[in-house]
């Protein structure tokens, strides 16, 4: 089965034996893709559907975040099914956001205080990676400390499930992050 790359010339399309061919071309003639060919066919979300994906992320990973000590670890929240359309509004506009069409994948990476200040614009919610306990104790999506900058990644991709004859093919959206937990004490 032949895999052609459409970000190539229409005039001269590179056509490859294998998948894994496709994609290792992407990577190489086309870095930081952000041309997405079936732009055409996707639906774009209403705005109260963005408006409740926000809220309803911030919620989610905020249940990730346990107060449990331990070294920065990484973790992952996984939202299925999910929207291709609505991961192209979200993210498309953003320096980071690139896809891949021979894996079918896009992803938008945030970097350091810079990057979380910028989602807190995006989800409309400054405090969107983090979560305080009376204590004064705060969990957290960590992305600077004074040793490393770190980078969330968000990524979608198409997922195919099967059962006997049937075939579900839905997007399935992916945010790796590290989580800090420490105590702050209020000033007097």
């Amino acid at each position: 089965m032949p895999f052609t790359c459409f970000l190539c010339s229409a005039n001269f399309p590179k056509v490859f034996s294998f998948k894994n061919s496709l994609s290792i071309h992407e990577k190489s003639v086309h870095p930081n893709n952000k041309i997405i060919p079936h732009s055409q066919c996707l639906t774009s979300p209403f705005l109260y559907d963005i408006h409740q994906f926000k809220q309803s992320f911030v919620m989610q990973l905020k249940a990730c975040l346990q107060f449990h000590r331990s070294e920065p670890r990484v973790k992952t929240l996984k939202m299925e099914p999910f929207s291709e359309g609505l991961f192209i509004v979200l993210f498309y506009n953003e320096s980071t956001f690139q896809y891949s069409p021979a894996k079918r994948m896009y992803t938008c990476k945030f970097k350091g205080s810079q990057g979380y200040e910028q989602l807190g614009i995006l989800f409309d919610n400054k405090n969107w990676g983090s979560k305080k306990r009376w204590t004064g104790t705060c969990a957290y999506v960590l992305m600077q400390n004074t040793q490393q900058t770190y980078d969330v990644t968000f990524c979608w991709k198409e997922c195919v499930y099967k059962d006997s004859d049937i075939q579900l093919r839905c997007g399935s959206m992916r945010f790796e992050f590290n989580v800090d937990v420490r105590d702050f004490v209020e000033g007097n």
